[in-house]
């Protein structure tokens, strides 16, 4: 069989990798110049400092699991291709006071800090931690690990409907931050738990709580880094898809998918790609965000009624974006930095105006939770001597009418987010100390990657059904057609997109799709 992959992002390499080994003939076209997608490193050589290191996107790794699981089935260890390390504390959350809260790594370690700073709230705490580690284990198996609209159709079977009486078990109604209000009592301990929502581009006024999961993941099965930086996740990718006769061809681009057939019953035959012509396939799998991809990819008379037109494209309530800072600045770490961990978080006096700016205004903040990344703490080497490098991240919403991304409106952010990172992040002027930069917007985001309005996640999972009508792996209107990565099932995240690859290749081959793998740690006390 011939299968073509749009995209070289991890979802779709996983989904290459694992029909390379079964045997078939794969090729992965790529609009960019490296495999890996939004997974990139940039390397700037700075005269008179010299080469920085900047992961362009994730900066930790959750689930570990599932990338040992691609690796073990493709017939390689993991290890001998990735250095994983533990992140201990998992985030420095500051406050606009200068106070701040380390997450350890431990969960009774991490209960017992809660006890110090916020007392009276570790036994929230250790339930809210428990309904976590419920959610998971209720939901990975049935939910995160198959095709789940392909595995609920028709009549359920008696175990779906134990696994249905034990998700609404969970209150999945109640929101996120309804579920932590329950259990928590300080606010600053509630906003933190409340950015989980964060984490898929949502609100926790209106996602559920069962995205309360992330806190499980995160303590009760550790959060990674990959030494070298997270890309090397996805040089491991292209050097297997090397070993393994996967044709990946850069640097071109997708024009259309070629379908023959009436409207609704049409078969993919291939892609038509810019300057070289129709490239034949019996599968395709698209690895660009599915409402993009059916505006820009698809004949209109194949496409769902929900993504036929701009007014129905429009009624869809997007994921937050993102714009990002990559800074190269003058400073020591331990020095000039002091305070910064791997991973922080500096959040506002309150979040919650944030969210309803994002959500109903369709704004930026004035004053957004704001997160910094600083490699050198873990990687020294990440940065020349006398150097730091900063990844500097808030969420605003995606591309809209309000708020369109102009020059000037670029440049007034830029200056808004480094004047909060001197005022209230307590960082040294920083602005006064950058050598090199690389700026984000939400326009660079749908650019670069085809992202639906420059969401970093596709839909947003405000509601509580929304996370479980994404755009399905298999297109219903297009036979042979799948998609796989952020924007469909299972969601966006390295480790979803993992499991991705392997759902949609499993479905190619028309195979059952995978176990859930056990949990390594036990019930939280």
């Amino acid at each position: 069989m011939r299968v073509v992959v749009i995209g070289a992002g991890v979802g779709g390499m996983a989904a290459a990798l694992r029909l390379a080994h079964a045997g078939h003939t794969v090729t992965v076209v790529e609009q960019g110049a490296r495999v890996g997608g939004k997974l990139n490193v940039w390397e700037p050589d700075v005269p008179g400092a010299g080469r920085f290191r900047f992961d362009t996107g994730p900066h930790v790794l959750t689930m570990p699991w599932t990338i040992e699981a691609l690796f073990r089935d493709l017939g390689r260890d993991m290890s001998d291709f990735l250095n994983l390390e533990r992140v201990d504390p998992i985030c420095r959350y500051h406050f606009p006071d200068g106070a701040i809260f380390d997450a350890p790594a431990d969960p009774e370690e991490a209960a017992q800090r809660v006890a110090d700073i916020f007392p009276g709230d570790e036994q929230g705490f250790r339930d809210l931690l428990a309904y976590a580690c419920r959610v998971y284990d209720t939901t990975v198996e049935p939910f995160l690990c198959q095709d789940f609209a392909a595995a609920v159709r028709g009549i359920p079977t008696p175990a779906q409907w134990r696994q249905l009486g034990r998700f609404l078990g969970l209150a999945p109604w109640q929101t996120l931050h309804e579920r932590v209000d329950r259990h928590l009592r300080h606010p600053r301990l509630r906003q933190i738990f409340d950015l989980f929502a964060f984490y898929n581009g949502s609100s926790p006024f209106r996602a559920s709580a069962i995205f309360a999961i992330i806190a499980w993941v995160q303590w009760g099965q550790g959060t990674f880094y990959l030494r070298g930086g997270l890309h090397t996740y996805a040089d491991a990718l292209a050097k297997l898809a090397e070993e393994m006769g996967v044709t990946v061809r850069l640097g071109e681009r997708v024009q259309q998918i070629c379908i023959e057939g009436s409207a609704g019953k049409g078969s993919v035959t291939g892609v038509e790609i810019e300057g070289a012509g129709c490239l034949p396939a019996d599968a395709v799998i698209c690895n660009a965000d599915p409402l993009a991809a059916y505006r820009d990819l698809i004949p209109a008379s194949y496409r769902p009624a929900a993504y036929r037109d701009e007014a129905a494209l429009r009624r869809i309530e997007p994921s937050t974006s993102a714009f990002v800072l990559l800074l190269g600045v003058r400073g020591d770490m331990r020095r000039d930095f002091p305070h910064l961990a791997h991973y922080n978080s500096f959040l506002p006096d309150d979040s919650g105006a944030e969210f309803s700016a994002l959500f109903e205004q369709r704004l930026p903040v004035e004053d957004p939770v704001i997160g910094v990344t600083c490699q050198s703490v873990t990687e020294p080497g990440c940065a020349p001597a006398g150097y730091t490098n900063l990844f500097v991240m808030t969420s605003p919403p995606a591309l809209s009418d309000s708020f369109s991304w102009t020059p000037e409106q670029t440049a007034a952010y830029r200056q808004r987010v480094l004047r909060l990172l001197e005022t209230r992040c307590n960082l040294p002027p920083v602005g006064e100390r950058i050598v090199c930069e690389q700026m984000w917007t939400p326009q660079d985001f749908a650019a670069r990657y085809g992202a639906f309005r420059g969401s970093l996640y596709g839909l947003s999972s405000n509601g509580w059904r929304s996370a479980f009508l994404r755009p399905p792996n298999r297109a219903k209107s297009v036979r042979g057609l799948f998609f796989v990565g952020g924007g469909t099932h299972p969601g966006g995240g390295l480790p979803l997109v993992t499991l991705g690859g392997k759902i949609v290749a499993e479905a190619v081959l028309g195979q059952k799709i995978c176990p859930a793998p056990h949990r390594e740690t036990g019930q939280p006390s």
